[in-house]
């Protein structure tokens, strides 16, 4: 196999993205989250803030109605339609040229029927453990970071089920579904690395 992907789905303060970038250092390979983006940006010459603003969220409908458009082609009118468009054809094309691990944006779903890619999603039955995490990492108070983890996840769960017809976290999309608060963040590390390296060696 001449390359591996790992998209990472995650449920806010399970550790999700943390996770994925330590996973991609360890096996040396790509890790995008805003670096994808970035690649959308250069490679189509989007309006940055516009990509941001649709960014693994959905939109009203009176946003919608707004003509957000593209800086280089003020004829076209920017949607979410478009911005999934964008993210669906650049994962694609990152995924059948390079090893690498993706976080969000529907990932497993884009890419559910290619044979090199594993799937998992980072979730905690633990609140108390995403709240602390939470309140530690970005200065959160607990009234704070409980309520960002239940907006955040809500506006995840909405994206992901706008474009797809399953339900977002539902184990069947995915090929992994970890509790990183019952091995811990590290260990978790761990874990899904080993599962990638005896996956690599299968299919040697």
């Amino acid at each position: 196999m001449n390359n591996i992907v790992i998209t990472i789905g995650r449920e806010y303060g399970s550790g999700g993205k943390y996770i994925g970038e330590e996973v991609a250092k360890r096996l040396n390979v790509a890790f995008y989250d805003k670096e994808l983006l970035h690649k959308i940006y250069e490679e189509n010459g989007c309006n940055y803030s516009l990509l941001e603003a649709y960014d693994e969220q959905t939109k009203h409908s009176f946003l919608k109605a707004l003509e957000l458009v593209y800086t280089d082609n003020p004829d076209s009118v920017f949607t979410e339609e478009k911005y999934y468009e964008l993210v669906r054809e650049t994962i694609k094309k990152i995924a059948s040229s390079e090893s690498c691990v993706l976080l969000g944006r529907n990932t497993n779903q884009i890419l559910k029927d290619e044979k090199n890619v594993l799937h998992f999603f980072i979730y905690a039955k633990d609140e108390e453990f995403k709240i602390q995490r939470k309140m530690e990492i970005e200065n959160l108070s607990y009234e704070e970071a409980k309520a960002k983890m239940f907006r955040v996840d809500k506006m995840r769960k909405k994206y992901y089920e706008t474009f797809n017809k399953t339900h977002w976290g539902d184990k069947y999309d995915y090929d992994f579904c970890i509790d990183s608060s019952k091995l811990g963040i590290e260990k978790t590390i761990d874990l899904i690395v080993d599962i990638v390296k005896r996956f690599q060696e299968g299919q040697n």
